[in-house]
């Protein structure tokens, strides 16, 4: 259908109805007034005309054959995309993972998988000069010297305002005060390498003058920020190891963590400050507290704390610095293969796990994500951080970017947007990034969020939204340059609420919806994913931000190699086509084990170092890893059959009503149900759309009907089979918290805690259907 040395790949020869002919008319009109674009069409034939969509791609040596042809229609009658017909081309030439080499195959299992760059040797270390944590900050001081390392904002003033919200009280909706608090805060501050060096080096000789020495242990039970990474670099560089804990841990878990662990400091805020009284009844271990003083102090609390606790030193930050600027000591630098930290999990099936990491892991697991976007980042970088550093993949990145000499700058969830703030930006606004983390329920936040304000705009506005989103998708699967035209005129807006630097972003601790990650990808930036436990420091796969690929995890990193084993009782054999097990990692961050848990530590471990994941997996053709299931989540139901609650969850969080879900099924029932907390405004506009009227809407039958038929829909949409289509839904008010037990303190789902909760209507709903 060309000429010349041009291939042109049909996306779908259809009639094209009148107002979306017009659309693609006034597209081809907007990117015509660019001189860039201009330069492309003169270069091809016509990329859209009239009658029919045409993507120009760049010549290929192996033509397209039929299977992928990149198929999309575009309807005019629904404002939302199709399902994803094909995935994004992985740019590189593939196989991105090989067999290692020399190794004997055993039955049942796959031959181990390492990075094809890295298939003779694991990378232990990112540079030969770094063996401890401590190094990163003493190489960073060194080569980076008087650059931006850390940033953060004063908070100057905190506005309440009382606001009129809708509200169910005794079935009827009717109108209440509610105080909100916005935030006023400074601009960033910046501190060097250097300062940041010498800060850490006076918080370690601050700790050593209260009376702790080495392998003393400091826990850290505080929000991210920078001053919670100064103070556990303060106790590194004194070969103090630190230990974690989520500061929405309740309080068992924190007494829990804090006595095993037997810390003998520890640094929090001022808003825990009621906790940490209540757990130094039990922690006698602990004799210095440390708070953090650029929070809203609570001199109540603090009193309180002083008063109760005459024998615990309480001290603040600035306080402790001042100390070691005021008696200077020598610092104590670790050993690789000294204790660096020990990592507290969320506790989702019972008293948090406290998984024990030496430097030497930490640091392969720094050089592990140094070889997969190292490349990518440097000092001309900007990172926005505000996942808690208490999870492993976030203290692991900010240790990268100390490494890259990428400058960090701290945000906090509350003031990331311009909504919560007063009188400044918001965190994203303010400090431009060009690179940042998240989590899926800030992606899908902000996918459901873009959707809903074009769904607000006229039919043309609309109409020429999604045209350029499939324009762009195509010209990206088949590697076509000139997509970046698209983000100047039609994404604008979107790039600009995020700072308008974005070059990629990431997501982690959680599988993120296949539509999600491309919608991410096409309109804000590019989205990096990847997949690791605490147990492997973070560390089994992670994708290229230019080496686009849905479905699947990317690469595994150079610090590690990866294993699938058979899984016989659901039905997963490394003899299938593609090879499909358990997922088992080994190498150079792989944990030591549990603190003070041998048991449990020979289960997941092996005599010869594999650490069994509980997750399963398969290869693809070029490599890649992809989870499929997860052992814990897999549920035998009443025929007999398996399904995996997280797959289901993550294809249908992708409703504009779903807020969170919960996916039960019970081992007596055929199907599963859906426990859903859903976005109010959503499900009153389905509501309005449907003509329902009820005061009394999460328990509204038609409502609750319509919203079950449009999960279903998604689910049937997505491939998902029948016995995977839920069944029932249940809509609740109450907001899953981990104040109230119904998520852990990574936001994890509780899942006996809601089924227990929530019983009752769960039965319902199963009898309903």
């Amino acid at each position: 259908m060309g000429s010349g040395h041009e291939e042109l790949v049909v996306i779908r020869e259809i009639p094209i109805r009148p107002p979306l002919r017009q659309t693609i008319k006034n597209l081809q009109h907007l990117l015509q007034q660019h001189q860039l674009f201009c330069d492309l069409l003169s270069a091809t034939t016509p990329f859209l005309s009239p009658q029919r969509a045409i993507v120009p791609v760049k010549p290929r040596a192996k033509a397209l054959d039929a299977g992928q042809a990149l198929a999309v229609t575009v309807s005019h009658q629904s404002p939302q995309p199709s399902v994803i017909s094909r995935p994004f081309v992985a740019l590189g030439k593939s196989p991105f993972t090989v067999d290692v080499p020399g190794y004997e195959a055993v039955q049942g299992e796959t031959i181990p998988r390492r990075n094809i760059n890295y298939k003779d040797q694991l990378l232990e270390r990112p540079e030969d000069s770094i063996n401890t944590v401590y190094d990163i900050v003493k190489r960073g001081a060194a080569k980076f010297g008087n650059a931006k390392c850390m940033g953060s904002r004063e908070l100057l003033q905190v506005h309440k305002e009382n606001k009129k919200v809708k509200k169910l009280v005794g079935g009827e909706e009717q109108e209440v005060d509610r105080e909100w608090s916005y935030f006023e805060l400074s601009g960033y501050n910046f501190i060097s390498f250097h300062e940041y060096e010498k800060l850490t080096l006076q918080l370690g000789a601050g700790l050593r003058k209260l009376g702790l020495a080495k392998e003393d242990r400091l826990h850290l039970y505080a929000s991210t920020s920078d001053r919670w990474l100064a103070v556990a670099h303060g106790a590194i560089s004194q070969s103090m190891p630190i230990v974690t804990s989520y500061d929405t841990l309740g309080e068992e878990g924190l007494r829990h963590s804090a006595v095993e662990a037997g810390s003998k400091a520890l640094f929090t805020d001022p808003q825990l400050l009621g906790s940490v009284a209540k757990l130094l009844a039990d922690a006698k271990c602990i004799r210095v507290v440390i708070y953090n003083k650029t929070c809203l102090l609570q001199e109540e609390a603090l009193s309180s704390l002083k008063s109760v606790h005459p024998t615990v030193t309480v001290i603040s930050f600035e306080e402790l610095r001042k100390l070691g600027e005021d008696h200077p000591v020598e610092p104590v630098p670790p050993d690789a293969e000294d204790m660096g930290m020990i990592m507290y999990t969320s506790g989702a099936t019972g008293p948090p796990k406290g998984v024990s990491l030496k430097h030497k892991h930490v640091v392969a697991a720094v050089a592990g994500i140094d070889s997969m976007i190292g490349r990518h980042i440097g000092p001309s970088d900007t990172v926005l951080t505000f996942l808690p550093l208490a999870h492993i993949f976030e203290f692991v990145f900010e240790h990268a970017a100390l490494f890259w000499g990428s400058p960090m700058g701290y945000g906090n969830p509350k003031t990331l947007a311009d909504i919560s703030t007063r009188n400044c930006k918001g965190d994203i606004r303010e400090l431009r990034p060009t690179l940042m983390i998240g989590v899926p329920a800030v992606w899908e936040t902000v996918r459901k969020g873009v959707v809903a304000k074009v769904g607000q705009t006229g039919l043309i506005s609309k109409a020429l939204f999604w045209a350029a989103f499939y324009l762009k998708r195509a010209l990206v699967n088949h590697q076509f340059g000139w997509s970046a035209i698209l983000n100047s005129v039609i994404f604008k807006k979107i790039t600009e609420a995020t700072g308008g630097r974005l070059r990629f972003v990431m997501n982690g601790a959680g599988p993120i919806a296949r539509e999600t990650q491309e919608f991410i990808s096409l309109v804000v930036a590019p989205m990096v994913i990847g997949y690791g436990l605490t147990e492997t420091s973070a560390m089994a796969s992670v994708s290229d931000p230019w080496g686009w690929c849905h479905e699947t995890l990317g690469d595994i990193p150079g610090c590690v190699e990866v294993k699938l084993v058979d899984f016989p009782e659901a039905g997963y054999y490394t003899k299938s086509t593609p090879p499909q097990g358990e997922i088992w990692v080994r190498g150079n961050s792989i944990m030591e084990g549990y603190y003070k848990n041998e048991a449990l530590t020979a289960e997941v471990m092996t005599a010869d170092g594999w650490f069994k994941s509980g997750d399963i997996g398969q290869w693809d053709e070029n490599g890649h890893l992809r989870v499929i299931d997860r052992k814990k989540s897999l549920v035998k139901t009443l025929n007999g059959e398996y399904i995996a609650l997280e797959k289901l969850e993550s294809v249908y969080r992708t409703a504009s009503v779903v807020g969170n879900i919960c996916v039960y099924a019970a081992p007596d029932k055929a199907k599963a149900v859906a426990l859903v907390v859903p976005v109010e405004q959503a499900l009153k506009n389905v509501a309005v759309e449907n003509g329902i009227q009820s005061q009394d809407l999460v328990h509204d039958k038609k409502l609750r009907s319509v919203v079950l038929q449009n999960m279903q829909t998604i689910g049937q949409k997505a491939g998902l089979t029948g016995l995977e289509i839920i069944d029932g839904v249940v809509l609740v008010e109450e907001p899953w918290t981990a104040q109230n037990g119904l998520t852990t303190a990574t936001d994890k789902l509780n899942r006996k805690g809601i089924h227990d909760k929530y019983k009752a209507e769960i039965d319902d709903a199963y009898e309903r259907g």
